[in-house]
């Protein structure tokens, strides 16, 4: 492994994808390139499902889900004999995945599922099941389960500059709960898909419609821009839904899941992130080949 205290990405095996980061970054941290950003506009983005922690067999959110959906369906019988609910209630796992495959769709069922509950509520909720849940094939927390390397990157543009945001596809108030925690980055640095709200009786809560545009796909931009008011410097993504926030950025990092055995191997839903790396020049990640190590429980 690298030597921590003169390698700035410890976690990256030396090689093009590693390199290509650190120019990069220089490219747009120096004064003295063509390519300068300065610090008021510096700006990163990074993804969340699948670039920065694990999002298999089930994405975190989609199992949060399915268990809220479970004890609705066990204090009411009546909702065991219609999907999804009956899916959450019987534990099929696969199935109720497959059709809760990505955050807009995750949300708009955490909508209807929370309705009415403030945000603290939800925020206790989303800790019980996060100091809960434990990853089917690995056994451990699913806060266990960030991506080392990625994470160092993280902190390396901080270090050179940069504020760093989260914008996930999935639920912005799902993320806030542990985002500092695990990321170092605070609550107000999250975007993500939501659920309208409004004031009731003197309080906050929340509605049952998924507000729109969401997170993925044009909005990812659109989203980040209303946010910030620049257009990212740095931008991660994994997958089909980060694809205009990639084509947005000064420097674009498209991870690539090619580790059946540290992690998972799969290319669907990455199609068109793969094609837009090889028409644009993105930098790509093999997690195989560039990651010395994938979780912290690896060494």
């Amino acid at each position: 492994m690298a030597d921590t205290s003169t390698d700035p990405l410890p976690s990256w095996r030396d090689g093009d994808a590693k390199r290509a980061v650190l120019d990069g970054i220089d490219a747009v941290a120096d004064p003295a390139s063509p390519d300068f950003v300065p610090e008021t506009d510096r700006i990163a983005t990074f993804d969340n499902d699948g670039t920065l922690w694990c999002e298999r067999p089930i994405i975190a959110q989609a199992a949060f889900l399915m268990q809220r959906w479970a004890t609705m369906a066990e204090a009411d019988p009546s909702m065991r004999a219609t999907d999804p609910y009956r899916l959450a209630y019987e534990g099929q796992t696969d199935e109720f995945s497959a059709a809760f495959a990505h955050g807009p769709a995750i949300v708009a069922g955490l909508s209807e599922a929370y309705a009415g509950a403030t945000p603290d509520e939800v925020d206790d909720a989303v800790r019980t099941f996060i100091d809960g849940f434990r990853h089917a094939r690995f056994g451990c927390l699913l806060t266990d389960l960030a991506f080392v390397p990625m994470v160092e990157l993280f902190h390396l543009l901080e270090d050179r500059g940069f504020t760093t945001y989260v914008a996930s596809a999935g639920g912005r108030d799902f993320l806030r709960v542990f985002a500092e925690d695990l990321y170092g980055v605070p609550r107000h640095r999250v975007i993500g898909t939501s659920t309208e709200l409004g004031w009731t009786d003197g309080r906050l809560v929340r509605g049952d419609v998924r507000v729109d545009p969401v997170d993925e796909g044009p909005g990812k931009p659109v989203h980040i821009y209303e946010r910030t008011g620049v257009l990212p410097a740095f931008a991660a993504g994994n997958a089909n839904g980060d694809v205009e926030m990639l084509e947005s950025a000064a420097v674009s990092l498209l991870l690539r899941h090619d580790d059946d055995r540290r992690e998972y191997a799969y290319d669907e839903s990455a199609e068109r992130a793969r094609a837009g790396a090889a028409e644009h020049g993105w930098i790509v990640a093999s997690m195989r080949d560039d990651f010395e190590r994938v979780f912290a429980h690896d060494d």
